[in-house]
This record gives structure tokens, sequence and C-alpha cells, in this order.
């Protein structure tokens, strides 16, 4: 890949990050610290899921976020 496609590869996993976590932040709001923003404990634990294993994503996408900004490093040296 040229720099110039790994700097528009790691624009996409920025917005992919910020996504993610926007959504995670929207389910921890509507849930509530206590999870008395949902109707039942089945919901719960299905919205809290869905926040793991979003965290889950954003951590292999900061992997990936990490090596290219090595490989761009690399590239101008």
């Amino acid at each position: 890949m040229t720099p110039e496609q790994l700097r528009q590869r790691l624009r996409d996993i920025d917005a992919e990050i910020a996504d993610l976590r926007s959504t995670s932040g929207e389910v921890r709001a509507r849930v509530g610290p206590s999870g008395d923003g949902v109707e039942n404990a089945e919901d719960v634990a299905a919205s809290l899921t869905g926040v793991e294993e979003n965290e889950a994503v954003i951590g292999v996408l900061e992997q990936r976020r990490e090596s290219i900004l090595r490989r761009l490093g690399e590239s101008r040296t």
C-alpha cells in the first residue's frame, strides 16, 4: 500500500472507532448505570453484550491503527 492508501485506511479506522464508541455510549446511556433504563434483564444483558463486543472490535481496530502508523513511520525513513 502507498502512504496515501495507508493514511486513508487510518481515516477509515478512526471513523469506525468513533462510530463504535458512539454506539456504545448511546447504549450505556439508555441502559443506565443500574440497568433500569431497559425493560427487562434479558434486554440489559443483550445490550451490555453488544457493548462488550464493540469494545473488542475497537481493540482490534486500535491494533490495526498502530500497525499502520508503524508502517507509515517506516516508509518515511
